[in-house]
């Protein structure tokens, strides 16, 4: 591509030729690079500063790959290469990355949510909906990135700029026109989702469990606000009101604002009569307000019935986001309706793993929030004993494991919960992740001011072991924890399977055989032949 169409709408500095003065508009980019081993010849790199590293480090071996044409923040000193200063070099890859795929996002319909929880459940029950007006669709999240029925495992919950334009751009060459996709807090601040052309943005919910990676709560909160408030004036953007922090920004964006809560009555969709049957809710939604969809049809006031597949309070907000962005994208209330209730779960998201003598729950139980919705779901269930199974998250610090030992606290003396079944699982986690004696010390800390056994285990397999033999029939297994526990659910099974002949076999196969988390990387391949259905982990037993 000629350097100088690349270079459009990226706010250049000044250059430093040195030696090298062919004029901009005679230079022809072949590729663009933020890592030099990425570097071939008649490559324009961009030097990026990320947490642990800096991308002006590696520009002279950047150059010696190949590269022709640098993008920096300060001038390199002896290198004979053209460099182009910027200010943020974060945004000029991000607009060189829409350019060089020639604007990819605005050839789709792009939904993107942000939020502290829930963003994963969002987009693959939006997906769903897609998929039930037979729309060939997109996902970028968390979990994976899939493209119809192509899935490639995600490195990060929302890609770098350039990794998110070439999958905008690949989705586009395979007509993709809708796309569903998480938005995080650090992706917003590092400029990753910069000049993608989103339709619809949601903001959910808060609460402070990102903000080791911001400066302050504020900051936090801030960066998930730009999408709102950068959102255009042809977009929707869709705000739980439930939340009061996120009522305020209804009136700091240009874009039509769509709200709803369950206890505030006051947005543009409520809900009412609300009913749980094994804890999966089905209620009324009434829209009080009309707006309008993005080709400019209105959705007059109404009201209609919405059943859900999936349990938990927490799945009435998740359904509705879902809801608003399929009215919004012209899609019939029947459709969506229909997308919703064949919507079955994510992974490690309250993914129910086994139900029938008894049941083996998978949740992440993260944060306060995440804490409180599982647990008030299982508080729906009939059960006779609970037992949890919990590998505490490392690298997080001794106030984090105080936070969630202090949250599940909370609800221990609610539930039916004997002790809590504790291990740190070093054997599965990377050295950055390992959990601190600190962070074990102030989790059981908590545990012992409060009087709750403690069966520690270092080992995740002796943990879950232990766990699975202390089920009886309507016992409830949670496991729970963050990276640590991702292969918590396959292992788990497995010693269902050699514990309790009796348990039906063909199903507990039929969940091993549609996991993804916790698989390895090599084996996923296998399963985008049977990646029939478009969701892989749907499979409730």
């Amino acid at each position: 591509m000629n350097l100088t169409d690349l270079l459009k709408s990226v706010k250049i500095d000044s250059s430093c030729h040195n030696q090298f003065k062919t004029e901009l508009d005679k230079i022809d980019i072949k590729k663009i690079a933020y890592h030099s081993k990425e570097v071939d010849a008649d490559t324009l790199f961009v030097c990026i500063k990320g947490y642990q590293t800096d991308g002006h480090n590696y520009a002279r071996h950047a150059a010696s790959q190949g590269a022709t044409v640098i993008i920096v923040e300060q001038f390199i000193e002896g290198l004979d290469v053209l460099q182009l200063k910027v200010s943020d070099s974060r945004e000029a890859l991000a607009v060189l990355s829409s350019n060089f795929f020639d604007h990819p996002s605005k050839s789709m319909s792009i939904f993107g949510v942000t939020a502290t929880n829930g963003k994963t459940t969002i987009t693959y029950m939006t997906e769903e909906i897609f998929k039930a007006y037979q729309l060939k669709s997109g996902l970028i999240g968390t979990i994976l990135v899939k493209l119809n029925k192509e899935i490639e495992m995600s490195r990060l919950t929302t890609p770098e700029s350039y990794d998110l334009q070439q999958y905008f751009a690949n989705m586009r060459d395979h007509e993709i026109t809708h796309v569903s996709m998480e938005v995080s807090s650090s992706a917003l601040a590092l400029k990753r989702v910069y000049h993608a052309d989103f339709d619809v943005v949601a903001f959910m919910n808060i609460s402070p469990e990102h903000i080791k990676l911001h400066e302050s709560f504020d900051t936090y909160f801030n960066a998930k606000a730009s999408l709102i408030r950068n959102a255009s004036k042809t977009s929707t953007a869709i705000l739980n009101i439930d939340e009061p922090l996120l009522i305020p920004l209804e009136k700091e964006t240009e874009a039509q604002v769509v709200t709803f809560g369950i206890e505030n009555k006051s947005g543009t969709i409520t809900v009412s009569d609300i009913r749980f049957s094994a804890g999966i809710p089905t209620f009324i939604v009434t829209i009080q307000k009309p707006f309008n969809t993005l080709s400019g049809k209105r959705i007059e006031a109404t009201s209609f019935d919405l059943e859900l597949s999936v349990p938990g309070y927490h799945s009435i907000y998740n359904a509705l986001t879902a809801l608003v962005v399929g009215l919004v994208n012209d899609i019939p209330i029947e459709n969506v309706q229909r997308g919703i209730k064949n919507f079955r779960g994510v992974e490690r998201r309250f993914q129910i793993l086994y139900d029938k003598e008894f049941k083996v729950i998978d949740d992440l139980l993260l944060n306060q929030n995440n804490i409180d919705s599982c647990m008030e779901t299982i508080s729906h269930l009939d059960y006779n004993e609970l037992h949890l199974v919990h590998a505490i998250r490392g690298s997080n610090g001794p106030a984090h494991s105080t936070e969630i030992a202090e949250s599940l606290t909370k609800w221990f003396h609610k539930m039916k919960i004997a002790r809590i079944i504790l291990t740190t699982a070093p054997s599965h986690v990377n050295k950055n992740d390992e959990v601190t004696e600190e962070e074990l010390a102030a989790f059981l800390k908590v545990m012992h001011q409060n009087k709750i056994e403690v069966t520690f285990f270092k080992e995740l397999e002796d943990t879950l072991r232990f766990g699975v033999e202390q089920l009886n029939v309507e016992d409830i297994l949670l496991i729970s924890g963050a990276h640590s526990m991702d292969q918590g659910a396959k292992k788990t099974l497995e010693f269902l399977k050699e514990i309790y002949p009796q348990v039906n076999h063909e199903k507990i196969d039929q969940v091993l055989k549609n996991k993804i988390i916790g698989v390895d990387p090599f084996k996923v391949a296998e399963k985008i032949l049977n990646f029939n259905s478009g969701i892989l982990n749907q499979s409730n037993v």
